[in-house]
C-alpha cells in the first residue's frame, strides 16, 4: 500500500487484536509525512459560527453580519484548516478528478459525523454540468458509508464555478438550491455537509431552506475552512 498523495510506501502494521477480530483491516491512506501537513482546527479556538480559527470563541465579524441578515448563524463544524495542503488535496480530488482521493478523510469524517446527534445527513450537491464533467460529488464520495438524505438538488443555471468567483461575486450568488421534498427535513435534526467553507454563502442558502422546511435543529459540517 502506498500514500495516495506522495506514493511513499506504507508499511502495515498489525496488532494482536487485528489478527483475532473477524473484520476488514482499516487501509492507510497517507504517510505520517503528508497526513502532517494538514492542519486540524482547535474548536476551542474558533469562531462558533464558522470554525474560523481564531483566540476566543465569539462570532467573528463574517458570522456576526450573517446573524444579522438572517437572524440566526450557522454552528458550523470543520476539521481542517484551507492551508496549501488542503489547497493541493481539493485540486487533485475535486479540480483534477483524482476519485481515489475520497478515501483520504473518510474515517474522520465519519467519526464526526457519529458524535454530532442528527436523524438526516444532508450533502450539498453539486450541478448537472459538473456531474457530467467531473462525474462525482465530491462531498458524497468523502461520506463513504454514510447513509445520506438527498434532500436538496441544484437548479442553478450559473455556469460560472464557485471557486472561479471572488468573495463579492461568491456572497452575490442567488438562491442554487431547491427542496426534493420538505417532509424529508420536517421535525429532524439536521447535519448539513460541504467539502470547503469559504464565504458561507453557499451553507447559508441551504440553511435557510432546510430551515423553511421546518427541521427542529440544524448543524453544519465541512472538511476545511
Amino acid at each position: 500500500m502506498n500514500c495516495l498523495l506522495c506514493n511513499a510506501h506504507l508499511p502495515v502494521r498489525l496488532k494482536i487484536r487485528d489478527l483475532v477480530m473477524l473484520r476488514p483491516l482499516a487501509q492507510p491512506t497517507l504517510c505520517e509525512q503528508c497526513r502532517a501537513r494538514f492542519i486540524q482546527i482547535d474548536p476551542t479556538h474558533a469562531c462558533p459560527g464558522c470554525s474560523r480559527p481564531q483566540e476566543h470563541t465569539r462570532l467573528c465579524p463574517e458570522c456576526t453580519a450573517w446573524q444579522h441578515q438572517y437572524g440566526w448563524h450557522l454552528h458550523h463544524q470543520a476539521l481542517y484548516t484551507y492551508n496549501d495542503a488542503m489547497k493541493e488535496y481539493v485540486h487533485c480530488y475535486k479540480f483534477a478528478g483524482d476519485y481515489r482521493l475520497r478515501v483520504v478523510f473518510q474515517s474522520v469524517l465519519e467519526a464526526r459525523i457519529r458524535r454530532i446527534a442528527a436523524d438526516v445527513v444532508v450533502p450539498i450537491p453539486v450541478t448537472r454540468t459538473t456531474m457530467a464533467t467531473r462525474g462525482f460529488n465530491q462531498v458524497l464520495g468523502m461520506l463513504g458509508g454514510v447513509v445520506v438524505t438527498p434532500a436538496l438538488r441544484h437548479c442553478a443555471t450559473d455556469k460560472v464555478a464557485q471557486s472561479h468567483k471572488t468573495r463579492q461575486e461568491r456572497l452575490q450568488t442567488p438562491q442554487p438550491f431547491e427542496l426534493v421534498d420538505p417532509m424529508m427535513v420536517r421535525g429532524k435534526r439536521v447535519l448539513l455537509v460541504d467539502d470547503i467553507y469559504t464565504t458561507g454563502r453557499t451553507l447559508y442558502h441551504a440553511a435557510d431552506l432546510l430551515k423553511a422546511a421546518q427541521c427542529c435543529e440544524l448543524t453544519s459540517l465541512s472538511l476545511a475552512r
